[in-house]
């Protein structure tokens, strides 16, 4: 998708005279900005969270790069779970970026989303694959398929103002699982947050480094895989330490973070769900839900 579009291509998309887009811009409704020459260009994420606070129905989501049908429905229930479960077993891009973005236009917050869509979908996928009910290239294409259509909700959701406090995430050496750290990413973004992931596989070195040069106010870190326990828990509690010393909260989940594992760790909270980050960032940046009633 495209960032920005013309007037004319998000009137289409909206079912609306170009006169009467261009009387919202105006009023500051939906935010624009204007190219070298003049010309207006609005972008992607403030044409969705004006489209989710007035619940609008897209008439043509195509002319701003969406699938057709994109907001036709935005329930989040056992149907809609199985369809979702369905195109990533089949590799059905558009249709997964149909249901993540129906549910998102509709006005779900993205932590529930992630807890009650794309979460279970995963989890049923591994399941799948540990029965030999699918091959390993299904896994490993779904994963691919959902990371590019969370991709596409971080655009939607926008990068935060300038004076937002900002969040960055990770996953630490040896642990080469994105999939919830780009989830983390988009959660805070919907609120507010400019939240910037900086992928797997990260050193607790550059970790150090990272709180104490761009000064953020939380960093979520997903467990998945821990080479060695000692040295692990060692590095991580002085990696608390320097996030303490530099008012940065420590925020920690994921399949390897074990009860008997946090009983040595230090840390300022444990998630076990998005919901349980979004709750936490909440009450470190109280903020309205974007786009959200």
């Amino acid at each position: 998708m495209s960032q920005f579009f013309s007037p004319r291509e998000v009137a289409t998309a909206l079912g609306v005279s170009e006169s009467s887009l261009k009387r919202w811009v105006d009023k500051g409704l939906i935010p624009a900005q204007k190219t070298g020459g003049g010309h207006r260009r609005l972008p992607l994420d403030s044409v969705l969270r004006y489209v989710r606070r007035e619940r609008m129905v897209l008439a043509k989501p195509e002319a701003i790069g969406l699938p057709p049908g994109t907001g036709e429905s935005s329930a989040i229930d056992h149907a809609a779970g199985i369809e979702f479960l369905t195109a990533l077993r089949e590799g059905d891009e558009d249709k997964s970026r149909r249901i993540l973005l129906d549910a998102f236009l509709g006005g779900e917050p993205v932590s529930t989303i992630c807890d009650r869509m794309v979460a279970p979908a995963f989890h049923r996928m591994g399941e799948l694959w540990r029965c030999n009910e699918i091959e390993v290239y299904q896994e490993r294409r779904a994963c691919e398929v959902c990371l590019r259509v969370i991709h596409e909700l971080r655009r939607a959701t926008g990068s935060g103002s300038a004076n937002a406090p900002l969040a960055l995430g990770a996953t630490l050496d040896g642990d080469p699982y994105t999939l919830a750290v780009s989830m983390g990413e988009v959660v805070l973004r919907d609120l507010g947050w400019r939240a910037v992931s900086l992928g797997n596989m990260l050193p607790f070195e550059t970790l150090h480094r990272a709180i104490e040069t761009d000064r953020p106010r939380l960093m979520w870190l997903s467990v998945t895989s821990i080479r060695d326990d000692d040295r692990f828990i060692a590095s991580f509690n002085t990696l608390f330490d320097t996030a303490s010393s530099w008012g940065c909260a420590l925020v920690v989940g994921g399949q390897a973070f074990t009860t008997e594992l946090r009983q040595r760790l230090r840390y300022t909270t444990h998630c076990d769900t998005f919901g349980h980050l979004a709750a936490f960032a909440e009450t470190l940046h109280p903020s309205e839900r974007r786009g959200a009633h």
